[in-house]
């Protein structure tokens, strides 16, 4: 077995048991084997989804993974995510610039920017949400390489976040996007870690019930997005660590082995929340990186 990121052979089974499949406490009825390159870090494994092109131009994905994929829902649930991405990309980078967002959704974040950009294009396979992006006036496309049709080499900025971990060639996601930006232009990539605290609390108890999914078939260290950028023709790299959850949730996963599971905060402050997420983003140990990206 090689690494499809570094292409090395030094490869080591790290799992294998169920994963999850879809929302929490769905499982696949049949293990699961998982493996990481000891060399660029990389998690991944095989994917298990029949037509992975389809899973996800359908209502498929949203469904099992939310519960539902109507558009009011889909606000419900991801326009709080604004104000984390926000955190991640700023502001200035937005105003009179051509932004793309590739896997946007019903585009909640692209929502928030469209006041200040020039040009919004939003990439997403789902047929239903990009009906409702086509309805806000945007410039609408399933997938990065059939924007390139009229937007090749113009793009300001790009972001994608929670979208390069479902896909199965993650330097032909990331090319993509090089060929999107002008010169000069930048990409913000954003995709969850393993979590390192959380997986030493808890072990297979966290990698079975959160962790692992067949929906995410990688899981990207810095390292091995450092070396995709490499391989894609970035001059401009930088990677960010940030931790989304607060102590609270690290908390309740202990007490109750469960997702969900926040301790409330008459016994944890906030104050005792932002400690916790500065210093694991401080010491590479958050849930979360963001890669920084200029053509």
């Amino acid at each position: 077995m090689t690494c499809k990121i570094c292409g090395s052979t030094k490869i080591k089974m790290i799992y294998n048991d169920k994963i999850r499949n879809g929302g929490l406490g769905h499982y696949t009825k049949k293990d699961v084997p998982v493996y990481q390159c000891e060399l660029c870090s990389v998690i991944w494994h095989e994917n298990t989804l029949s037509d992975i092109g389809e899973y996800y131009e359908s209502t498929e994905y949203r469904d099992s993974l939310e519960g539902g994929s109507e558009e009011e829902r889909f606000y419900q649930l991801h326009d709080r995510e604004t104000c984390q991405k926000i955190q991640y990309t700023g502001t200035s980078v937005f105003r009179n610039k051509v932004v793309a967002d590739v896997g946007c959704g019903c585009g909640a974040f692209l929502d928030f920017i469209s006041g200040v950009a020039k040009v919004v294009i939003a990439v997403e396979p789902s047929e239903k949400y990009r009906k409702i992006m086509d309805r806000k006036g945007y410039h609408t496309y399933a997938y990065t390489e059939q924007a390139l049709d009229d937007f090749r080499e113009t793009a300001d900025v790009v972001t994608s976040f929670d979208v390069i971990e479902h896909v199965e060639d993650p330097e032909a996601f990331l090319r993509n996007i090089f060929e999107l930006l002008k010169p000069g232009g930048k990409a913000i990539i954003g995709t969850p870690t393993d979590a390192p605290v959380m997986r030493q609390l808890l072990g297979g108890i966290y990698e079975k019930k959160l962790l692992f999914s067949t929906q995410h078939l990688w899981i990207f260290s810095e390292n091995s997005l450092e070396l995709l950028a490499d391989k894609c023709g970035y001059h401009g790299k930088n990677v960010k660590c940030f931790q989304r959850y607060g102590i609270d949730n690290m908390m309740g996963w202990i007490r109750d082995k469960e997702p969900n599971s926040e301790i409330e905060m008459g016994v944890l402050t906030e104050e005792l929340n932002a400690l916790w997420k500065s210093y694991a983003a401080e010491k590479g140990l958050g849930d979360y990186i963001v890669l920084y990206l200029e053509k």
